[in-house]
């Protein structure tokens, strides 16, 4: 299992490089977020995706992190925004608290290289998601590069793919939002 963030270094995660590198409305597009659909954020952190994904939205945007000082400053973070559709959630990706097919959209962005079972993270992100809808992976790639997880750590676009396959999702998309990270966005 790889290392969990250290929210010590939150501004990183909230940085105008991360921004520029990997937008959230490009991301939330992708994973076909509208202004009516629910959405899961798995590992939300302080809330890069959740907070861009409840204001373009009047349904529910769950943010879901394992760390409760991230969910602090999500929380935190949703009340200076003045939005009132984020629900916090504390869990992790292989028990994730929510009722099953309770989201349109599931995201989980830089978490599953971190995860004991893959497959059991997967096989969660499915159950919550609606039939119908989609889940959103963004990993790093399995190369080096000069900031993320050591590359021992990383799980490569193929064998995600695998993985995602024999949880019994359809693959539809892959996207490179840049040359150091991937996305591959799976039907339920």
């Amino acid at each position: 299992m790889g290392h969990r963030f250290n929210p010590v270094h939150l501004d990183r995660l909230l940085s105008p490089e991360r921004q520029n590198m990997l937008p959230p409305e490009a991301v939330l597009d992708r994973i076909g977020h509208t202004e009516q659909t629910d959405l899961a954020d798995v590992g939300s952190g302080p809330g890069y995706f959740t907070l861009p994904a409840a204001i373009r939205t009047t349904a529910t945007v769950y943010g879901i992190d394992v760390q409760p000082e991230m969910l602090i400053a999500l929380k935190e973070r949703t009340a200076e925004s003045g939005l009132t559709n984020v629900k916090t959630v504390l869990g992790n990706a292989h028990q994730i608290p929510i009722d099953s097919g309770s989201v349109d959209c599931t995201l989980c962005a830089f978490v599953l290289h971190e995860v004991e079972q893959l497959s059991d993270a997967l096989a969660e992100l499915k159950r919550i998601t609606k039939t119908g809808g989609n889940i959103g992976i963004i990993e790093w790639e399995k190369k080096p590069t000069a900031y993320g997880p050591p590359v021992s750590e990383r799980v490569a676009k193929d064998e995600m793919m695998q993985y995602l396959k024999a949880a019994g999702v359809v693959h539809i998309e892959e996207w490179a939002p840049n040359e150091d990270q991937y996305m591959l966005i799976a039907r339920v």
